[in-house]
């Protein structure tokens, strides 16, 4: 489906948008929310290890609100105030669903930080979007979106998250350490057994969400779907997808570039692999697509 963008204003209302939202996040999190200490213990990166670090945060932080944007203008043809905070809502909540993953993992992490630094993001997600809206003002397109097909939308989107799943806790358990040396490194901080095998449940219903989500965008963004448009969205949404594992890396202490490095290109080959299951279990037939009006 055609969209409209206006790159160069596109880019410089979504940079300046993204910079304005991380002062504010800093400034709210550095002042307000460490001083609740809600989180004693966590394993955090020493801030001499920190600093150098900042660059890569702003970097990936300011590309993740950009697309954020651009993905608010594919899945909503008719652009309002009131669209842009609800995408910044549920969207938001998308985004921030791998902190969700991290916080299994993670030892001393609690449930008031982790729902905190939820709230946090959501919130300038919707902030982000809300400026988006009132600055870029975006035009309505001519096209609406198709209708899901939502008994089977949620069979097959939950069977691909389950497949997701199943392989990546194989590769973290299994594969990853006889492929690589030093994953995880040796001395990398890790939640005791028995508390992760508890919270199990927890983490099988993170990915039940965030991946068949991550399905429904795609019939948003891809309504006249095929192979290769899926391919390519497990590629380049894959890799946003894992930008919070960006983020950690600069807090988490231990969490080294040989594990970043090998995480990141695992993700998308793992959202390529879901894309092509739900592509082929969907059967979208590109031929029966209505579209409520032409392009």
């Amino acid at each position: 489906m055609g969209v409209t963008i206006h790159w160069p204003r596109f880019l410089i209302v979504t940079v300046v948008g993204a910079i304005i939202m991380l002062v504010f996040y800093g400034l709210w999190t550095g002042s307000v929310v460490s001083g609740l200490n809600l989180a004693p213990g966590l394993p955090s990166r020493p801030l001499a290890e920190m600093q150098p670090l900042l660059p890569v945060l702003s970097v990936v932080s300011i590309i993740q609100l950009v697309v954020f944007c651009y993905l608010y203008l594919r899945v909503y043809p008719q652009r309002s105030l009131g669209n842009a905070l609800w995408w910044g809502a549920w969207g938001g909540f998308f985004m921030v669903l791998p902190d969700g993953q991290f916080f299994v993992g993670t030892p001393n992490q609690t449930w008031s930080n982790l729902l905190m630094g939820w709230a946090d993001g959501i919130v300038t997600a919707m902030l982000m979007t809300a400026f988006f809206q009132l600055v870029y003002r975006p035009k309505d397109e001519r096209w609406t979106p198709v209708p899901t097909d939502w008994q089977r939308f949620l069979l097959i989107g939950a069977l691909s998250s389950i497949l997701v799943f199943v392989l990546d806790i194989a590769f973290h358990m299994h594969l990853a350490q006889v492929l690589f040396n030093e994953y995880p490194a040796h001395d990398f901080p890790q939640r005791p057994a028995q508390e992760s095998v508890r919270l199990m449940p927890w983490l099988f219903l993170t990915y039940l969400v965030q991946l068949s989500l991550f399905c429904y965008l795609f019939l948003r963004i891809y309504p006249r779907r095929g192979m290769g448009s899926a391919i390519w969205f497990g590629a380049w949404l894959g890799v946003w997808v894992v930008i919070p594992n960006m983020q950690f890396f600069v807090g988490l202490d231990k969490y080294t570039w040989h594990m970043l490095i090998i995480q990141v290109p695992e993700g998308a080959i793992l959202t390529m692999i879901m894309m092509v299951f739900f592509e082929w279990a969907y059967r979208p037939r590109a031929g029966t697509v209505r579209l409520a009006a032409a392009e």
